[in-house]
């Protein structure tokens, strides 16, 4: 019998070790990064303005400029703190995430931040541009200076930061310790060329806003170049300190060269209380960790996995807990996504259109059937090897028949009953409704219109009639405001809004499995395979379904997606580690006792690699 794990106390929680790590990184951006680069900045445009101030005068404007520039880069960091995450927000499609980014209150903040931070930066810059903050003689120019300083400037900076939603710390799962200063040298380029777009497109569109506040068309070629280069400064300065938060707050899972939990004087519980924390950052920095030690050549970091001792046998049993969970979550959250796709399409009045191809034959399941295996040099997601990435030329894929065509159709895990159906024993005469064309008979407009006009019913009646209401544990289906502006990268994104951690698990496992077939073959890593193996089974064909949908199968029928959405990348990951698996343990696997499915995914693996 296992032994309980023993409670740590909040000190020894790997979220308080993280967040004092965490501070530490944001105190040195800000009393050493920025303040040298401040410093630097300062003492540089104080020398090249001297042409226009007196040695005096410039004396004393110097610990001004210096302290200007010093609030407008700690105030973007402060607020960046405050938004920091590390999640998808998680919509659908374009039209919602851009409206819930402009429409809240992080809008309003960032915007008087922006504001902010382009005042003080133009004032440091005044005596540069020979222009003393807001007084000039000319009228005019001040009229358009201070708009393009206090409005134009701040709303495109914060327009591009809430949109492409910024906030947002990325991840690889390939890297687990990134230094900042080749983050922040890595990005120079990138820093130049978006401050010089986002310039170029305020000196197109200035003349007709200093139109409307001037009644001129122009304000002079030379004030005119001093704004543009003004509008590239500040831009440039906004855009390197968000750059230098992001390189400080992605460092990775290692401290001084450690991993973190290696602070702790429990290092695999405080590992544990940070794969099951529910702060997002912390438990995504844990499963790094984890990723870390599974896949390092140095031994030590995974003995105190592998070797128990008294009171610790619950370590590897508590890791494996944490992974496979999160892998399942992943694959009910995707799985219960198309089920409601298709049943809200199939639940249309011409439902009962079939898809027909070309040929005029009904389309073919996602993963089998005889026709999809002699028709499988037409299909370049079957034609790929399962793990490489889509769009690879055709030497490079390894084209495969497939010998056991129902090896992918995956049961469905019933999570509430515990129990496995098949899907193809509901489905055997039906095309997959998901990938059908919305179009049938009705126009997009007419659709919609009618959609809309229903939906203002029913929520008149239910206002009035309460009584009438849907039961609370119907099933929930789709609108067809939602299937028509399906996206599918957006979809992926909210239904695994951190696909990192799902990535760090597989990886994670595969290393911890791998490794410890030789480094502790007898322990209980190495008898955890069979359940590894049918979990990966499951994220095979339910990420699978996902990575062969395609809804914009109408519009572009033969174009094919450049850049994989998340699931994508995940499934290619889960028949790349379950093929790895497979290989390694291939020896062992007739002695254990495996799940059907998972026997016919090795066997079927085995076989494209030639074993």
């Amino acid at each position: 019998m296992l032994n309980a794990p023993v409670a740590l106390s909040s000190r020894y929680s790997y979220h308080t070790i993280f967040t004092d790590i965490c501070k530490t990184r944001f105190n040195h951006l800000a009393t050493r990064l920025l303040l040298i680069t401040t410093l630097s900045e300062a003492l540089v445009l104080t020398i090249l303005s001297r042409g226009y101030s007196s040695s005096f005068e410039l004396l004393i404007i110097f610990p001004l400029r210096l302290s200007l520039l010093y609030l407008a880069n700690l105030s973007i960091i402060i607020c960046r703190k405050n938004y920091l995450h590390v999640q998808y927000r998680g919509y659908a499609n374009l039209v919602k995430s851009t409206i819930a980014q402009l429409f809240c209150l992080r809008f309003v903040i960032y915007e008087l931040i922006h504001c902010f931070c382009s005042l003080c930066i133009s004032v440091t810059f005044s005596d540069f541009f020979g222009f003393s903050g807001f007084t000039s003689p000319c009228h005019e120019f001040m009229k358009c200076y201070r708009v393009l300083i206090c409005i134009m400037i701040p709303t495109l900076y914060t327009l591009q930061h809430c949109i492409f939603d910024l906030d947002r710390l990325s991840f690889s799962f390939e890297t687990h310790f990134n230094p900042p200063q080749q983050y922040i040298s890595s990005s120079l380029k990138r820093i130049f060329t978006k401050s010089g777009i986002m310039t170029v497109l305020l000196t197109v569109c200035s003349p007709f806003v200093f139109f409307s506040v001037s009644s001129e068309w122009a304000i002079g070629f030379k004030d005119y170049l001093k704004l543009t280069v003004l509008t590239f400064c500040i831009f440039f300065n906004i855009e390197y300190v968000n750059v230098a938060f992001s390189a400080h707050m992605s460092i990775g899972c290692l401290h001084k060269g450690k991993p973190i939990s290696s602070l702790s004087s429990t290092p695999m519980e405080s590992l544990i209380t940070g794969l099951s924390s529910n702060r997002l950052f912390t438990k995504l920095t844990a499963f790094q960790e984890l990723s870390y030690r599974a896949t390092s050549t140095d031994l030590s970091l995974r003995l105190p996995i592998y070797h128990t001792r008294y009171r610790n046998s619950h370590v590897w049993p508590e890791i494996l807990k944490e992974c496979l969970m999160t892998m399942q979550e992943t694959n009910e959250s995707v799985t219960n996504y198309l089920n409601a796709l298709e049943r809200s399409l199939r639940s249309q009045k011409n439902s009962n259109y079939k898809v027909r191809d070309a040929m005029g034959t009904d389309r073919d399941e996602l993963f089998g059937n005889e026709a999809s295996v002699s028709q499988s040099s037409s299909n370049p997601m079957q034609d790929r090897l399962p793990g490489a990435p889509p769009g690879l030329p055709d030497d490079v894929r390894h084209k495969i028949t497939l010998k056991d065509d129902n090896v992918l159709l995956k049961r469905n895990l019933d999570s509430k009953r515990g129990r496995s159906t098949n899907p193809l024993d509901d489905n055997i005469q039906m095309a997959h409704y998901y990938n059908e064309p919305f179009m049938t008979h009705d126009t997009t407009l007419t659709t919609l219109l009618g959609t809309l006009i229903t939906n203002f019913k029913n929520s008149i009646s239910l206002f009035f009639f309460p009584s009438g209401a849907q039961p609370q544990d119907q099933t929930q289906q789709l609108s067809i405001i939602d299937a028509w502006c399906i996206s599918k990268r957006r979809q992926a994104e909210k239904l695994v809004p951190l696909p990192v951690c799902h990535a760090e698990c597989i990886v994670s496992l595969m290393g911890l499995l791998i490794n410890a077939l030789e480094e502790d073959p007898k322990g209980g890593v190495v008898s955890s395979v069979g359940e590894v193996l049918k979990c990966l089974e499951r994220s095979v064909g339910a990420l699978g379904r996902f990575a062969d949908w395609n809804p914009d199968m109408v519009k572009h029928p033969t174009e094919t997606q450049a850049t994989p959405d998340a699931i994508t990348i995940l499934y290619d990951l889960s028949v790349s580690s379950f093929l790895e698996i497979v290989i390694k343990y291939n020896a062992l696997l007739n002695d254990l006792y495996l799940d059907d499915d998972v026997v016919k995914l090795s066997r079927w693996v085995l076989d494209m690699c030639g074993q």
